[in-house]
C-alpha cells in the first residue's frame, strides 16, 4: 500500500470514528437544552427516537430518560423507570449508578421496598463511608429508629455548610421525636428550618414540627 493510500485510509477511519461522536454530542446538547427549558416530554420523545437509540446504548437511553423524569419530578414515572431498569440485566456499576442517584428520592417518599432494594445495591458497590451514611438514613427515615443521635452529632461537627447542617439537624429532630422528646426535637428542627430555608426540605421540616 502506498503512503498516500495509507493516509487516505487512516483519514477515513478517523472520520468514521469522529462523525458519530460529533452527532452524539450535538444530539445530547439538544436534549439537555430541552430539559433545562422544562420541555421534558420533548426531550424524552427525542431520546426514544431511532437516531438516539442507534447512537446510545440501551442503558444510556434508560438512564437519561430517568434523569429527565427526576428533573420533571414525576414520581410515578421515576418509580416505574427505576423498577424497569432494575429488572434488566444491569452490571454492578450500572445498578449502583441508578441506586446512588435515586436512593435519597425513595427515602424521602417513604418507598420502603425500593429504598431497601437500592440500599442493598449500594452495599455491594459503594465505599465504606457511603454505606455507613446510607444505612443510617435508612434506619432513621424508614425504620424510624433513634440509635444514630451520637453519629449524627459527630457528622454535624464536621460539616460547616448551612444546608448540610440543616439536613443533619433535621435527622436529629426526627430521632428525638421518635423518643418523644418534644423539646429537643423542636430545638433541632427549628435550627434545621433556618438552615434549609429556600430548599425543598424547608417545608418538610415545618411539617415535622410538633
Amino acid at each position: 500500500m502506498s503512503l498516500l493510500a495509507a493516509i487516505i485510509l487512516i483519514s477515513l477511519i478517523l472520520c468514521a470514528i469522529a462523525i458519530p461522536f460529533f452527532i452524539r454530542s450535538f444530539l445530547w446538547q439538544s436534549i439537555l437544552k430541552k430539559i433545562y427549558n422544562g420541555q421534558y416530554d420533548k426531550a424524552i420523545q427525542q431520546m426514544n427516537a431511532s437516531l438516539y437509540t442507534f447512537l446510545f446504548s440501551t442503558y444510556e437511553k434508560n438512564y437519561n430518560i430517568l434523569r429527565a423524569y427526576i428533573s420533571k419530578q414525576d414520581t410515578n414515572k421515576i418509580t416505574k423507570q427505576v423498577e424497569f431498569m432494575l429488572s434488566q440485566n444491569l452490571n454492578n456499576s450500572q445498578a449502583y449508578q441508578v441506586a446512588s442517584m435515586t436512593y435519597f428520592y425513595f427515602l424521602d417518599s417513604q418507598n420502603v421496598e425500593l429504598s431497601k432494594k437500592l440500599l442493598e445495591i449500594i452495599e455491594r458497590k459503594g465505599n465504606e463511608d457511603e454505606i455507613t451514611y446510607d444505612r443510617m438514613l435508612y434506619r432513621i427515615l424508614i425504620e424510624k429508629k433513634s440509635e444514630d443521635i451520637s453519629f449524627v452529632n459527630e457528622l454535624l461537627s464536621k460539616h460547616p455548610d448551612n444546608q448540610q447542617q440543616g439536613i443533619l439537624q433535621y435527622l436529629l429532630g426526627l430521632q428525638y421525636q421518635y423518643l418523644s422528646d418534644v423539646k429537643q426535637a423542636n430545638y433541632y428542627l427549628n435550627k434545621a428550618k433556618k438552615n434549609l430555608k429556600g430548599t425543598p426540605y424547608h417545608k418538610k421540616v415545618k411539617e415535622s414540627m410538633v
